[in-house]
């Protein structure tokens, strides 16, 4: 009897491969594999497990039967729900918990902890040998639970279920799963229960997945259950907007949708050509078309795409695609011609090109005056910084830097200092030559200035004649030193008045003040702070004119 399981497996694998090689596979068709797959486990292992003497061996392939037989509940359930039109009960965050039965059974038959789901005792007799534990009855339980939900569902989905072919679909499981109940249930009876009143192991659930399977099988293919996708298919291309033409290996037409039918004559099962697509193909679109598909047979396996122009009521322009069918070894079984009307696309195209171009005018317009406005802006930004006559900063933007750097370097403890000085007897240089030659000597002062003055200082126009610079990162010997250089880069310069006079020489007078060590309390008020430096700058100028002019005094913030 141990070969009446091997063959139940060989028709169930028989049975396996007829479905899913002659259909297209959907949703449903993976379910029913897993189910099938169930089945085939359960029927070879069952077998392999008679036909050795090993009892190592036999619990093993005795524990993945059962396994697969644990999740034949789970596998029906679901089969259910989704050939009842209920799929969206099987939720990705519901499935662990619809599964969470079958999960405990499969880990319970893997586990078998203390042999209490299945153990085999060799004193006994053969057909008492295989011992059930009480944890054997979880399976049993789990299974009938899914069982009897699938049934509640499909009795509650016939009565309310309008359509026929439903109807049919759901007859068909509640036949097929009865036929399964049936056998299931002999089996438990037979072979568990009274197994002592029979002198072999007679495999009914093994025939009864195998006549189940049959039967549904036969059921499938005669209501074509898992063909609705291919009327899916002729219905979506006969509802497409652009005309198709399906062409075999030897371009017999095989079909047309119904766009195709309207516009050209064509037969399923004539032999494709260019000179049946007719009138609305004249000589010069013919011409092109004729060469696109002679190209396409040449190289078959490539993808083409022409445009041309066809008179219908009027010229229209129409994009012909040729592509490829291919079956699962890549062969070539068949190529794919569509015909769609890109007319209004093309006319609007145009249209967008037209406005395209009077965009790019008036952004090129647009970009000019941007650049202007930049330009100006960049104008007037530098004559808000900057003094007007001596192109060196005003003290606006001197103080508004003093103030962001004051707190910088109080903050890190970076050493400063500030010069404060301005020209000596200048309003006599006014009086005598005049105020234009004052604003030469003013201009060539700071030339001269600058170019003493390191990349990094800033040096600004106070007031009139009076300039403030600061030197960041500068301690008071640098800050002497550069004082001096700075002193005698004025007093040699000469400045040319164009009045046939003299050269123009003037001295400074220079404040000085370095700042090194700060306290923590000079970020409490940095305005306040800045105001006592240039107060004491100032006050360092003053005493510089006071003691004479055309000198440097120094002090030293601590």
């Amino acid at each position: 009897m141990i070969w009446l399981d091997f063959s139940m497996f060989l028709v169930l694998f028989g049975l396996f491969f007829y479905v899913f090689a002659s259909g297209t596979v959907t949703v449903l068709h993976r379910i029913y594999l897993f189910l099938h797959t169930v089945f085939m486990v359960w029927t070879l292992f069952q077998f392999v497990s008679q036909t050795t003497t090993s009892t190592l061996y036999r619990i093993f392939y005795l524990s993945i039967s059962y396994t697969g037989l644990s999740l034949l509940g789970i596998g029906w359930f679901i089969f259910i729900v989704f050939l009842t039109g209920q799929s969206y009960v099987i939720r990705k965050s519901r499935l662990f918990i619809i599964a969470l039965p079958a999960l405990i059974s499969v880990a319970v038959v893997i586990l078998n902890p203390g042999g209490m789901f299945l153990q085999i005792n060799e004193e006994l007799s053969p057909l008492k040998q295989l011992q059930h534990g009480p944890l054997y009855w979880i399976m049993i339980i789990q299974l009938i639970l899914y069982v009897t939900v699938s049934f509640i569902i499909m009795f509650h989905k016939i009565r309310g279920e309008n359509s026929e072919r439903q109807r049919t679909l759901i007859k068909t499981a509640i036949n097929g799963m009865f036929v399964l109940v049936l056998f299931a249930v002999s089996d438990l009876l037979v072979n568990v229960l009274i197994i002592e009143k029979f002198e072999r192991y007679i495999p009914l659930i093994s025939i009864g997945m195998a006549l189940a399977a049959s039967y549904l099988v036969h059921a499938i293919k005669r209501n074509k259950v898992l063909d609705i996708i291919q009327t899916v298919q002729r219905d979506v291309m006969n509802t497409m907007s652009m005309g198709v033409i399906v062409l075999d290996e030897n371009d017999t037409i095989i079909e047309v949708n119904k766009v195709i039918k309207s516009i050209i004559r064509l037969r399923i099962g004539d032999q494709f050509n260019p000179a049946l697509l007719g009138p609305p193909f004249k000589k010069e679109a013919l011409k092109e078309f004729a060469i696109f598909f002679e190209a396409q047979r040449k190289q078959p396996l490539d993808r083409g795409e022409i445009e041309i122009a066809v008179h219908f009521d009027k010229y229209r322009h129409v994009i012909v695609q040729s592509a490829p069918i291919l079956n699962n070894k890549k062969t070539l079984v068949g190529r794919v011609l569509t015909f769609q009307d890109v007319t209004e696309l093309r006319l609007l195209v145009q249209e967008t090109n037209t406005q395209n171009e009077q965009l790019q005018d008036r952004n090129r317009d647009l970009l000019i005056m941007q650049d202007e406005l930049f330009q100006a802006n960049k104008k007037l930004e530098h004559m808000a910084i900057t003094d007007g006559l001596t192109g060196c900063f005003n003290r606006r933007y001197l103080l508004h830097q003093l103030e962001q750097e004051v707190v910088s370097n109080i903050r890190y403890g970076i050493p400063f200092s500030i010069f404060l000085f301005d020209l000596d007897h200048f309003k006599s240089i006014n009086d005598q030559y005049g105020h234009l030659v004052g604003d030469e000597v003013l201009c060539s002062t700071v030339a001269a200035v600058r170019n003493t003055l390191r990349f990094t200082d800033i040096l600004a126009r106070y007031g009139g004649e009076e300039f403030t610079v600061y030197l960041p990162h500068t301690n008071r010997e640098q800050a002497d030193l550069i004082a001096e250089q700075l002193m005698e880069a004025v007093e040699h310069n000469q400045v040319i008045t164009g009045n046939g006079d003299q050269p123009i020489s003037v001295t400074i007078s220079m404040g000085v003040i370095s700042i090194e060590h700060f306290e923590p309390s000079d970020l409490a008020d940095p305005k306040a702070f800045l105001r006592e430096l240039l107060a004491q700058a100032d006050a360092a100028l003053y005493e510089a004119k006071y003691n004479g002019r055309n000198r440097i005094v120094k002090r030293k913030l601590a």
